[in-house]
């Protein structure tokens, strides 16, 4: 059986598909709320006795202002739709990071996630929003396999990982159409979120499928970007990208590219568009179940309202962008809070020298056993204490050192706020540079994967901190690399300097995005839609334009050779003619 109701072609507010009820609720308190005013004019004017006034209890005057005060938030609340991904993860914790303050804004918010992490919905963080579970066609053993696949290219010699994507986007495209396809069939799960109503969905356009469920359910969406800038994810939005100054994805370049590295840019560029285009495959499905006949899944990356982008440019290299694309650089940061006692009495013990932060991520899972010798030998060669987030059981060596604590799980933000905390190195995760920056703190890349290299490439240009080679790292290496980031003045000057300009803001990042979804929600966002969704590729290029030229450039140059042959043929039998009557 086919669920779906007509979301699209509405355009009520939140308030105009509210129950009857609310608006009887609401015309009832209005009217209440009209005698009370007049109440209180007659009380000014001495004109009501105190016997009529004791008519009117106390306690009832309270309930009817704090009713009157919440009405508007009764009827205002939206329904909104967040799915980004499977629910792990850093891209998840963005997404979350939004989900979590339009729920403390009174918004009823369902995040759809993977029973693989079902446990979110037990996490207390989360308590404010509602989680409905998706189930996997493949075991759970089969889907955490899938995910082993991001370390093992983590750890691989080959020089590109984006590389290795594209050229596997094809299979990975066909596991996601699976999940996909388990989401869309499970009728009682779809009944549920179409049950709901939502006015929008937040999701994340790196999962293709999260615009055919949002489109499916939802009257409109937003997209969110959680990590670095992708130019192809922009483009696919309606913004213009400019490949002579704006690196791809996976390069690890800054702006001032060598015309090597131009030529590689731009044939990235055109690699990673390309293997978007494998979102048609998902056409079957959207068929199947009658979401936006006669578009195809590359059509719906238009049809996102905003592009919400988690960057900022107190740190994030210039991009032009069109009006829907909303920067929001540092979702998951906030005030550090208080250390559990043993990890502060930990933090603590570490005197002047202070500690270091060592993270690599959450997607990275495991370590090679010479690896882990290679960071701990060094580490033990430091004044500071480590603090070093390790998945698992940590080996024997690690024991053996006295200034290396492991945990399974680091309250990474509320470490990086400690003024104990000297440096942080970390794999390169767009949340973790925020979170340094935030607490103006140096930092060590060691970029693995997907944006990572990107996220150094920055960090050393603007002058934060030092990135090291996985490949090629040592013991040394890292002694020295710490050394410099803690002990050299300028990093800790110059991220003082941009944490500085990170404040100087009106709103903290989560704010911004939700006032822009809110506003998306009361208003739409069809005015910012950029007017690049109506060009063909060759009109946005303007090769059309550039062919008219040519063609007018090839008419006058004919034009002129046969002029000029004209006249020298003229002028040949004038002169042919001036020697034939002199002889």
């Amino acid at each position: 059986m086919h669920l779906k109701r007509n979301l699209h072609d509405s355009k009520e507010y939140p308030c105009d598909h509210c129950p009857v009820t609310c608006h009887v609720f609401v015309y009832t308190l209005r009217l209440y709320s009209l005698f009370l005013r007049r109440l209180l004019i007659e009380l000014e004017m001495d004109r009501v006795t105190p016997t009529f006034t004791k008519k009117i209890p106390n306690f009832s005057r309270l309930v009817v202002l704090f009713l009157l005060l919440r009405a508007r938030i009764f009827c205002d609340a939206a329904n909104i739709f967040v799915f980004a991904g499977y629910g792990e993860g850093s891209r998840f914790m963005s997404s979350a990071s939004i989900a979590v303050e339009l729920a403390k804004r009174g918004h009823n918010v369902t995040a759809l996630v993977s029973n693989a992490y079902s446990y979110r919905a037990e996490d207390e963080h989360y308590r404010h929003i509602s989680f409905e579970i998706f189930t996997h066609k493949v075991s759970l053993e089969v889907v955490k396999e899938r995910q082993l696949r991001i370390p093992k290219a983590a750890y691989s010699k080959k020089k590109s990982w984006m590389f290795d994507f594209v050229t596997k986007i094809n299979t990975i495209a066909d596991e996601h159409i699976n999940d996909c396809e388990a989401i869309l069939d499970d009728e009682q799960l779809v009944g549920r979120l179409l049950d709901r109503e939502f006015d929008l969905a937040i999701i994340d356009q790196f999962w293709p499928c999260s615009m055919l469920v949002a489109e499916h359910v939802a009257r409109r969406h937003i997209s969110i970007m959680p990590a670095a800038w992708m130019n192809t994810i922009g483009r696919l939005n309606g913004n213009p990208t400019i490949p002579a100054i704006v690196p791809e994805v996976n390069t690890g370049f800054n702006q001032q590219m060598t015309f090597k590295q131009r030529i590689k840019n731009l044939s990235l560029s055109f690699l990673v568009s390309l293997s978007y285009w494998v979102a048609n495959k998902f056409t079957p499905l959207m068929r199947k179940h009658h979401i936006c006949s006669g578009l195809y899944p590359s059509d719906l990356y238009q049809r996102a309202q905003l592009l919400i982008s988690n960057v900022d440019f107190a740190l994030e290299f210039p991009i032009a962008t069109q009006p829907h694309v909303i920067t929001v650089g540092g979702l998951t940061t906030r005030p550090s809070n208080p250390l559990p006692q043993d990890l502060e009495e930990y933090v603590q013990s570490s005197g002047d020298a202070g500690i270091i932060v060592f993270s690599l991520g959450t997607y990275v899972t495991y370590m090679k056993e010479e690896l882990i010798a290679v960071f701990a030998n060094a580490f033990a060669k430091l004044p500071q204490k480590v603090i070093w987030q390790f998945r698992g059981t940590p080996p024997a060596i690690l024991d053996k050192i006295p200034n290396i604590k492991t945990m399974e799980w680091l309250p990474q933000n509320d470490l990086l706020g400690h003024n104990k905390t000297r440096a942080f190195m970390y794999q390169g995760g767009n949340n973790g540079l925020y979170e340094a920056l935030y607490h103006a703190v140096p930092v060590v890349v060691i970029p693995l994967i997907g944006d990572q290299p990107d996220v150094a490439a920055r960090v050393m240009t603007r002058g934060m901190g030092l990135s090291l080679d996985i490949m090629t790292i040592t013991t040394e290496k890292i002694v020295d690399t710490l050394n410099a980031v803690i002990h050299e003045k300028h990093y800790k000057e110059t991220v003082k300097r941009m944490s500085a300009i990170f404040h100087d803001r009106p709103m903290r990042p989560v704010e911004k995005a939700a006032f822009w979804i809110e506003h998306v929600i009361k208003h739409g966002g069809e005015y910012m839609r950029s007017p690049i969704h109506d060009l063909t590729w060759y009109q946005y290029y303007l090769l059309d334009v550039v062919a008219f030229l040519l063609l007018v450039l090839v008419v006058v140059i004919v034009f002129i050779v046969y002029s000029c042959k004209f006249a020298f043929r003229c002028c040949k039998r004038v002169l042919v003619g001036k020697k034939a009557k002199t002889d």
